[in-house]
C-alpha cells in the first residue's frame, strides 16, 4: 500500500511521469487515488524509466519508493515551523547589513553552522532565500550550496524559462517565437 506521506499531488505527478492509465485521476480524493494507483501498479508488468525527477527505472523500484516514507517530506510540521522561524531570523540578520548585534544570534559562527545544516532543506523557498542572502555576507569564506532535489530544480527551471513580466499592461514572455510573413 502507498505510504500516507504521499499527497494527492505527489501521486498525480507519478501518474503523469510514468504514463499510468487511470482515467479521471484528478477528480479522485487522496485515498481513492491511492488505492487505484496501487491496484494499477499491481497489474502492470513494467514502466518506462524516468530519470529526470524520480530516477526510477523499474516497476519494483517505483513500488518500493511508494511504500516507504516520501523522501520529499523530510520535516514534521513542528520542525518546519522552527526552520521557517530560523530562516526569518537569518533574513533579518542579512537585511540589517550582516550585523550580529541587530539579530538574535550571539556570533557569526553560530549562524554559519546552522545555515550549513539547513542547506539540505533547500526545496523550501525560504531556505533558498536565506542561503542566497547569507552567501553575500562579506565574513563568509566558503559559499554554502543549497541542496535541491531534481523535482524542484525542474520546477525552478520551468518557472524561469516561462516567466511573464508585466509592465503597465505589456506582458513579456521569455520563450521562442516564430513569425512568418506571407
Amino acid at each position: 500500500m502507498i505510504n500516507k506521506t504521499f499527497s494527492k499531488g505527489d501521486m498525480m505527478e507519478i501518474i503523469r511521469a510514468f504514463n499510468i492509465d487511470i482515467p479521471n485521476f484528478n477528480t479522485m480524493d487522496k485515498s481513492t487515488l491511492s488505492m487505484k494507483l496501487w491496484s494499477e501498479l499491481s497489474t502492470l508488468e513494467s514502466i518506462p524509466p524516468e530519470n529526470n525527477i524520480f530516477n526510477i527505472d523499474t516497476l519494483d523500484e517505483l513500488k518500493e519508493y511508494l511504500v516507504n516514507k516520501n523522501p520529499n517530506k523530510l520535516l514534521s510540521v513542528k520542525d518546519k515551523q522552527k526552520l521557517m522561524k530560523f530562516c526569518k531570523e537569518v533574513i533579518v540578520y542579512c537585511t540589517n547589513d550582516y550585523n550580529v548585534n541587530l539579530s538574535i544570534f550571539d556570533s557569526f559562527e553560530e549562524i554559519e553552522i546552522q545555515v550549513r545544516e539547513i542547506a539540505k532543506y533547500a526545496d523550501i523557498p525560504s531556505v533558498r532565500r536565506a542561503i542566497r542572502l547569507f552567501n553575500q555576507d562579506p565574513k563568509l569564506n566558503d559559499i554554502i550550496e543549497p541542496i535541491i532535489s531534481n523535482r524542484v530544480k525542474k520546477e525552478l527551471e520551468f518557472k524561469k524559462k516561462n516567466k511573464v513580466k508585466k509592465y503597465y499592461g505589456l506582458s513579456i514572455i521569455n520563450k521562442k517565437v516564430i513569425l512568418k510573413f506571407d
